[in-house]
């Protein structure tokens, strides 16, 4: 038989822009951010045809930024003036890109805790349907009402198994490696969101 390949190769995905001392300018680069955005959004596609709700969904708030972007690609060179630049006469800052960017944040997030639970589980037990659990919880639970909670109880239990994700245990050691590089940015990009978000009085609680 042969060795199990695994689902998501890292050392293949572009890692998220620096952001804060490595970034001069301190915002995050639109191009760089929804190019490693659309990656994360394949990778979450290999994990089954049970995740294309998940997949459509963040892959729609992808290129609904990406639309704007492309309207006027110097103005909106970073991405935090694809959301506080160019309103179109529009005073509430909170439109439908703006939106986009709070859930993909969001969704995003429940990701980048999933893989960072999966890392740090000294046990590296195969299963991996708790971890997604938590990082729903974290990431996404507050925000969803009675039938989103109750879609994700029934996906979390359809996750692929951490060999499948990462490939066996003593072969994945350079794909752990360069998961935990890409994590690095990836967390990074988040914080920075989360702070621009919070300082622009831009995050909203309603539930979906």
């Amino acid at each position: 038989m042969g060795e199990i390949e695994a689902r998501i190769d890292f050392s293949k995905l572009k890692c998220f822009p620096e952001t804060g001392t490595q970034n001069n300018n301190n915002k995050i680069i639109s191009k760089a951010f929804l190019e490693s955005a659309y990656q994360v959004v394949e990778s979450i596609e290999s994990f089954g045809k049970l995740f294309t709700p998940i997949v459509k969904d963040m892959r729609g708030n992808v290129k609904r930024l990406e639309t704007k972007y492309k309207v006027n690609e110097q103005t909106f060179y970073y991405l935090e003036d694809l959301v506080l630049l160019d309103k179109d006469g529009n005073e509430n800052i909170f439109d439908a890109v703006t939106e986009g960017l709070l859930w993909l944040k969001r969704a995003l997030e429940m990701i980048e805790i999933f893989f960072r639970n999966m890392l740090e589980d000294e046990s590296c037990s195969d299963n991996v349907k708790h971890h997604l659990r938590k990082a729903y919880e974290d990431a996404l639970l507050p925000y969803h009402g009675f039938l989103a909670q109750k879609g994700f109880q029934f996906l979390h239990h359809c996750v692929p198994t951490r060999t499948t994700l990462l490939g066996p245990s003593e072969s994945n050691r350079q794909n752990v490696e360069a998961l935990k590089n890409f994590l690095v940015t990836f967390r990074a990009n988040l914080d920075h969101l989360n702070n621009f978000f919070e300082v622009n009085n831009l995050n909203r609680t309603y539930k979906v």
